[in-house]
């Protein structure tokens, strides 16, 4: 995903700056939506249904449902349904919605693998993984190897070209560590949980409207760009899905990794304000 920046990203600061602006209004906007929806209407308790209403941050919505002792298989599990189907159902979306923004064809493993390519692959992989790892990054195992791929390709260091296999390896291990969670669930606890994510990600997703029609009318970025830049999914997800689609990958892979900053700003915020009352709720409610 890294690869997939250039030197013209330098050119657009400007104009991504207002979209990032907007996406910074959009998160809690979304979130306090969602978190009315799932405690109004789907009957969830406060706790679970502010981590759950979350648009972005998996991980951190489970650390933080378990520090408050709230049901955080429960946030876990929803969450991974909510990027199964946005992941599942987005590009769908864009052709219903911008008809001609990308073309559906069939990929097929290419086997003619450039040695001196795969090894800077690895290479950028281990490296990355161990600045990530230096300098603290949040998943660095992702945002490492991202990170200075995506430096190497600003600054014209190397051309990255990597071989539709390598994507369709990465899609292949991604796909079946989203599946592998789900094992021991139930398919009556599953049901109730796919109701609680289609909830989430249709109300994210109209809550996504209004800001796409504001970005579009003060800049030139095509309205599936940013429908899929503003999606309520997974940042390396989004960022795979945006390379395949070619719809301008390093635009989309930039705000979903402002989205998760935003997402901790307010997490870290929610701890220091809401997390003693959903703790105290919490134990009321085991009290009982």
């Amino acid at each position: 995903m890294g690869g997939s920046f250039d030197s013209s990203i330098l050119d657009n600061v400007e104009t991504w700056f207002f979209t990032l602006l907007l996406l910074a209004l959009y998160i809690p906007f979304a979130f306090f939506i969602t978190f009315l929806v799932l405690h109004k209407i789907r009957k969830i308790e406060k706790p679970e249904a502010f981590f759950i209403a979350s648009p972005g941050g998996l991980l951190e919505m489970v650390l933080g449902a378990e520090e408050c002792g709230a049901d955080s298989k429960q946030v876990g599990i929803i969450h991974m349904i909510r990027i199964f189907l946005t992941v599942f159902t987005i590009p769908s979306l864009i052709l219903i919605s911008f008809p001609g923004s990308f073309k559906r064809e069939a990929i097929w493993p290419i086997m003619d693998l450039d040695l001196i390519n795969l090894i800077i692959l690895f290479v950028i992989v281990y490296l990355g993984i161990f600045i990530g790892r230096i300098i603290k990054l949040p998943g660095p195992r992702l945002f490492g190897p991202l990170m200075l791929s995506a430096i190497v390709s600003i600054f014209e260091i190397y051309k990255i070209e990597m071989s539709i296999t390598v994507v369709i390896f990465a899609q292949l291990v991604s796909g079946s560590f989203f599946g592998s969670n789900f094992n021991g669930l139930s398919w009556k606890i599953a049901g109730k949980y796919i109701g609680h994510s289609v909830s989430v990600v249709i109300t994210l997703i109209i809550s996504l409207l209004p800001f796409i029609l504001i970005v579009k009318l003060i800049s030139e970025i095509t309205p599936a760009a940013i429908f899929l830049a503003f999606a309520p999914g997974g940042v390396n997800e989004m960022g795979l899905l945006a390379f395949l689609l070619n719809i301008e990958p390093a635009f989309v892979i930039t705000h979903h990794l402002f989205r998760l900053s935003v997402v901790v700003i307010i997490l870290g915020l929610a701890q220091k304000f809401l997390y003693p009352k959903f703790k105290l709720m919490v134990k009321q409610r085991n009290n009982i």
